[in-house]
């Protein structure tokens, strides 16, 4: 009972300072993306190139660059748009020919890099990585899982020239 206890105790231990998980992202949280995309002045429709932005010396990042390119396949349809994937690398945002980036989780501080993309293109830049959006790295966070959840950046949404409608802002989180 008492060794039981001990090992009780010490998986306790583990999962407290162990570090976060990295959320996987869903098909979903794509969907969620691109649905709120229709709630900006000027909403994309048509094929949309989305960036996948990844950093290539995080296994991390280049592994969810993978998962997003095969989720979204030759194309996937939102509403009346289909996103289509360009994988990115992250040195590469600011030359990159897509109408929004989609950052991937592992950037780390080189994730700043993408506010830059952003400014000079004028396109959004989303992510399930809520750290990036709170940095103002990203205009946009997304999570569809265990609910819908949708946090912008005003000030990186103003500096890349993103308006959302006044109703939109009501339904999400603004920083």
């Amino acid at each position: 009972m008492m060794r039981a206890l001990q090992i009780a105790a010490l998986i306790l231990f583990i999962l407290a300072f162990a570090p976060p998980a990295v959320a996987d992202v869903t098909e979903s949280d794509l969907i969620v993306a691109a649905r709120a995309l229709a709630f900006t002045e000027k909403p994309p429709k048509g094929e949309l190139r989305v960036g996948v932005v990844y950093a290539a010396n995080s296994p991390q990042s280049v592994k969810q660059a993978d998962d997003l390119q095969k989720m979204m396949g030759a194309g996937l349809r939102v509403g009346g748009m289909t996103l289509k994937p360009v994988p990115v690398k992250l040195e590469d945002a600011a030359s990159a020919d897509v109408g929004m980036f989609f950052l991937t989780e592992g950037t780390g501080a080189d994730g700043a890099k993408m506010a830059a993309a952003t400014r000079a293109k004028r396109v959004p830049c989303i992510t399930v990585d809520i750290a990036q959006v709170q940095a103002g790295a990203c205009v946009m966070g997304v999570r569809s899982v265990p609910k819908v959840e949708i946090l912008v950046n005003r000030a990186a949404a103003a500096d890349s020239g993103i308006v959302f409608a006044s109703v939109f802002r009501m339904m999400i989180t603004e920083l």
